[in-house]
Order: structure tokens, then C-alpha cells, then sequence
């Protein structure tokens, strides 16, 4: 693989223009590179008109931008994992509680909050899995074909990095490049700042011994040092490219998200692009009236004396009494447009917020005076709609992710022993967790010994004798063993809906299921009520398994005859003759 290969490819990528269908035509390096214009208000033609007046950039685009964000935003800790049918619910606990700790270390949250800022702006975001780490990858810097659906289909992924002479040679040392003086040497003698190293995906050609052509796919490394100007006097020409590193690879490392697809293009559609017609004529618009703004500004008087001085406000001094043959009057110089251009404004503003969802009920702002509050809420819910469907198809995308890369790194490095911290609502959940775990096994060996289940009571002593023997203490070390996590059958399930909940009616239900509570406790005991209580929950927002905390029985309670559940549906005071009691069954 040669450099004139790779700067074909870069120079069909940055001018070459696809056709979507017939009048659309699409180049991805142009459109990424106006998306930075318009995002962060700059022309691209300078700040001043051809008069040299400065031009006001009017901004429109960033606003949708952010409510999109927070519309499809969600965190590490909406991702939950679950015990898989024929799985262990306590190791799948503890490899959750791991996950998230390793998360935290390597700043898995900070890349997801980067990727749904970066969503709205480009429509697409690229991650560079590098031992199992995902990185985030600058799109100024990625080449790809423009017409392929996705990465693997592409002919090539070419991805620039720039660096200095330094850290060229501390970086290729590191990695084990080839060639790395040859290529410092060129540099030097060239007049470029920096070496960029081109590091391509894709099949290359080789000619075997007998002169057949095979292709395989690798993975390239090529240095261009810069331009040497000494080669014809007067002319800078490109100095060869130098091969670093040529390996054979199965595919390449990089992931894709994309918030809209069209057919035809890699690249996705952002809030920025959609916005491109609205953002030109706003700024259109903004200058016109700037415009108009210095003509009224004016003061400009008329005469048909031609004898008059010909400035009033330079030659006229302060009491001097005119006499001229026809009165001065002032030229009315207001603006009658006013109502025109604030029409025309609000025109392409609506029109924004129409194709991008953005209401003003989404943004937060203050609804119009006499809007009923049942309309507001149903804008709201339809306008979540929308970003509900977004929000879906990338926690899709990252669920896969920690499917085949995040997870399968940290169960690698997780592999040895360790130690795991328990603090707060962790260490409570593993308490509960544990003392079920045990009583069970107790419960099964009372079993298999007396051949019966043992009384309600009697489970409940069983259920506190194992609660007092377990460690009390405001933290726990877990000493994780080796090959703990091997073989564990797990699911993933990501929690896409904490973003759009309604703060007010979860505030209510959260309360409301407080003094439900503490009228009837046996909402948390009895199977029948149990359920539809926590379906109540789950319909005003409230997780269920903040409330399964199933307390360790005391056994000063059991001593004194203390009622333990409270509440619920009672059992007859008495069974029929002959009938046994239903406290206790033969196996």
C-alpha cells in the first residue's frame, strides 16, 4: 500500500459529490465541515458584508440541539443486567456491582455523554475500540467511502492522526512501528509541522511468487512526513510516503451510531443539517433588519433653499434663527418592514421547531397565556414520542456494544481475584440478598432432615437466626475469587424511559405509596397485593425494587410474639375436623 492510493481516496472523499437521487447531491467532508460553521456561528465567507459592515450570526440550530440531547439521554446507571433463565442471581448482583464500578474507572459515562451531544450536531458518531475500551473518533479526521450503508461495507476506513517529531518516535516505539527514522528524516527536511500517519482499513492487492494478484484484508500504517520544497527549485512536491506497519486483520475496530438514516450515504442526519435553510435565511433576515437599523438611525432634513448650510448639525450653531425661503423639514426615515421581517422570522422559527420536535413545551419554556394544562401534556407526550423511538434505537446500538465489547474486556480483566466495596443501598441489598440465600439452603436442609416444610414461624426464626449472623457494618470487602464471572448467564436491559418521566406525578406516587405502606404493610408481604401494588408503582414511575427491601426479622420480636407482617388477609382461626393445619406439609 502506497501513499498515492491512500490521497486518492482522501482527495474522492473530500471532493467528490454522491448522488442520493437525481437534484440531491451529498459530500460528507463539506457537510461536516459547514455543521462546525453553523454550530458555533461562524460564515463562511468571513464577518463582514461587502460593504465591510460585520454580519450578526443568529444562532438557531444550537438550542435543538441540546433538548434533543436531553431527549435521548440516558446513563450508566439505567443499564441493568439480569439474571438469565437457569442463572445466579447473586453472582449475576455481584458482576453488576463490578461493571459499574469498572464503568466509573475507565469514564464509560463520560463517552456516553459526549455521544448523545454529538448525536444532534452530526447525526453519527464513531467509537475506536481499543483493547476493549471505546474511544470517541473525530469525524474531521475519518475518511470512508460516502455511499456505503455501514462501516463493514465500506472499501476503506482511513482515520489521520497528526503528530510531532517527539512523540512520532515515542508513539512508534510504543507500538512497534517500522521505519521510523526514515520517515523523522523526511519530515525534517520538509517544511510541514506535523507527521500525519495514515492508519487505513481495507483489502490490498499482493502478488504472489507465480504473479497472481490476492487480496486480503489489513490493517496499514503510512507516514507522509510533509513536502519537500528542494526537490525543483520554486516547486513543493509530495515526499514518498512511508510504510510503518502491514497487518493482516479480520475486520476493523470501529462502531457507528447514528441518530436518522437516509439511503444512499454512511453519514446520518443531524439537527444541524436539517436545519441548514432555516439557519441561512434567520442570519438573512437579521442583517437585512441590522441593515435598516442604520438608516433609522439617521438624521437627514430636507429644503428647496438651496442657500441653506448643507450640515445642520456641524454649521448650524445653538440658538441661530434660519431664514431661508422654504421651511427644513425631517425625511421620515422609519422602518415600515418591521412587521415584515418579525412575520418572516417567526415563519422559519416555527418552522424549526417543527422538524425538529423542538416545542416550546419540550424546551421548558412558558406556554402561551390560557393554554390548558391537559393540551400541554399531551404535546409533551407526543413530542416524547418522537425522541422515545430515537432513544430506543441506541440503547439497541449500545446494548451490542457491551454485548460484544464492554462486557467481554471486563470479565477478561475482571477474571482474577479482587476485592469489590459494598457501602449504602449496595450493602443492604446484598445483606437482604444473602440472608434469602442462606435461609433457603437452611429451609432445605430442615426439609431433607425432618421430611417437612417447616411452619411460617418456624421460617421466619430460621430467616432471623441467619439476619443476626450477618456482619453489621457501615461497608463490606467481597473477596471476588478467580474465574468467578466464567460461564455466567446473564441479560442486559437498558432503562429508556427515566429521561421523560413526570417529576411532579413521581414525586405523588412515591408518597402516596409511603402512606400505603405504613396503613397496610402487608402491600410488601401478601403475593395478591404485592403484585398489583407494584404494578401501581410501575405506572407512576416508581422502580418496585426500591420498595422489595425485605428486612431481616428480629428475634426479640419472634421471642415476644410481635406480629411480623401486619396488615393483609388473615387465615381462619380454625380448620375442619380431620383437616390438617396448612403451617406445615408433608414433602
Amino acid at each position: 500500500m502506497n501513499i498515492e492510493t491512500i490521497n486518492k481516496e482522501i482527495q474522492d472523499f473530500e471532493n467528490l459529490e454522491i448522488q442520493i437521487v437525481p437534484g440531491f447531491m451529498f459530500n460528507q467532508k463539506q457537510t461536516i465541515d459547514r455543521i462546525y460553521r453553523l454550530y458555533n456561528s461562524k460564515f463562511e465567507n468571513g464577518s463582514t458584508d461587502a460593504d465591510g459592515d460585520k454580519k450578526y450570526f443568529f444562532n438557531i440550530n444550537r438550542n435543538p440541539c441540546k433538548v434533543t440531547t436531553k431527549a435521548i439521554d440516558f446513563d450508566t446507571k439505567d443499564i441493568k443486567i439480569m439474571t438469565a433463565a437457569g442463572g445466579d442471581a447473586l453472582r449475576t448482583w455481584y458482576f453488576e456491582r463490578d461493571l459499574k464500578f469498572w464503568m466509573k474507572d475507565v469514564n464509560f459515562g463520560i463517552l456516553l455523554n459526549r455521544i448523545f451531544e454529538e448525536l444532534p450536531k452530526f447525526g453519527s458518531v464513531v467509537l475506536k475500540i481499543i483493547k476493549g475500551v471505546p474511544h470517541f473518533i473525530d469525524l474531521r479526521n475519518f475518511v470512508v467511502e460516502q455511499s456505503a450503508d455501514m462501516l463493514s461495507q465500506s472499501n476503506y476506513i482511513i482515520e489521520k492522526h497528526n503528530y510531532s517529531a517527539p512523540e512520532f518516535r515515542r508513539t512508534g516505539n510504543q507500538l512497534g512501528w517500522e521505519n521510523i527514522d526514515e520517515a523523522i528524516k523526511q519530515h525534517r527536511d520538509s517544511d510541514a509541522p506535523y507527521i500525519t500517519v495514515y492508519e487505513r482499513y481495507g483489502e490490498v492487492a499482493q502478488l504472489s511468487e507465480n504473479g497472481t494478484k490476492t487480496y486480503k484484508y489489513m490493517r496499514v500504517l503510512v507516514a507522509d512526513p510533509g513536502e519537500d520544497p528542494t526537490v525543483n527549485i520554486g516547486n513543493s512536491v509530495p515526499t514518498p510516503g512511508v510504510t510503518l506497519k502491514e497487518t493482516e486483520v479480520d475486520t476493523h475496530p470501529y462502531w457507528e451510531i447514528h441518530l436518522e438514516k437516509i439511503p444512499g450515504r454512511w453519514m446520518g442526519v443531524g439537527t444541524v443539517e436539517v436545519l441548514f435553510d432555516n439557519q441561512t435565511r434567520e442570519n438573512e433576515i437579521a442583517n437585512l433588519q441590522s441593515k435598516a437599523s442604520y438608516w433609522n438611525a439617521l438624521r437627514v432634513f430636507q429644503t428647496r433653499d438651496d442657500t441653506i448650510n448643507r450640515n445642520l448639525m456641524s454649521e448650524v450653531k445653538n440658538g441661530e434663527v434660519l431664514n431661508v425661503d422654504s421651511e427644513i423639514a425631517q425625511v421620515d426615515m422609519s422602518d415600515r418592514n418591521l412587521a415584515y421581517f418579525n412575520q418572516e422570522s417567526q415563519k422559519w422559527m416555527q418552522n424549526r421547531d417543527e422538524v425538529t420536535f423542538s416545542y416550546d413545551v419540550v424546551r421548558g419554556d412558558t406556554l402561551p397565556s390560557g393554554t390548558p394544562l391537559g393540551s400541554a401534556r399531551l404535546a409533551a407526550a407526543q413530542a416524547g414520542t418522537y425522541f422515545d423511538q430515537i432513544r430506543e434505537n441506541i440503547a439497541l446500538n449500545i446494548k451490542d456494544l457491551l454485548y460484544k465489547v464492554i462486557i467481554p474486556n471486563f470479565s477478561k480483566q475482571n477474571s482474577t481475584e479482587h476485592t469489590l466495596r459494598l457501602i449504602g443501598t449496595d450493602l443492604d441489598k446484598f445483606r437482604n440478598m444473602l440472608i434469602n440465600r442462606k435461609s433457603n439452603d437452611e429451609l432445605l436442609k430442615f426439609a431433607l432432615k425432618k421430611g417437612k416444610v417447616p411452619s411460617f414461624k418456624q421460617y421466619e426464626f430460621i430467616k432471623a437466626s441467619v439476619g443476626e449472623k450477618v456482619k453489621q457494618g457501615t461497608e463490606k470487602l467481597l473477596k471476588i475469587p478467580k474465574g468467578f464471572y466464567q460461564n455466567l448467564k446473564y441479560k442486559i436491559d437498558i432503562i429508556i424511559t427515566g429521561e421523560s418521566k413526570d417529576t411532579q406525578v413521581w414525586a405523588q406516587t412515591l408518597f402516596a405509596a409511603l402512606q400505603a405502606i405504613t396503613v397496610d404493610p402487608g402491600l410488601l408481604t401478601d403475593p395478591t397485593k404485592k403484585k398489583f401494588f407494584f404494578k401501581w408503582l410501575e405506572a407512576g414511575g416508581v422502580s418496585p425494587a426500591d420498595f422489595a427491601t425485605d428486612q431481616p426479622v428480629n428475634m426479640e420480636q419472634l421471642a415476644q410474639g410481635t406480629p411480623v407482617g401486619g396488615g393483609g388477609v388473615s387465615r381462619p382461626a380454625s380448620v375442619g375436623a380431620g383437616a390438617t393445619a396448612p403451617s406445615e406439609q408433608r414433602i
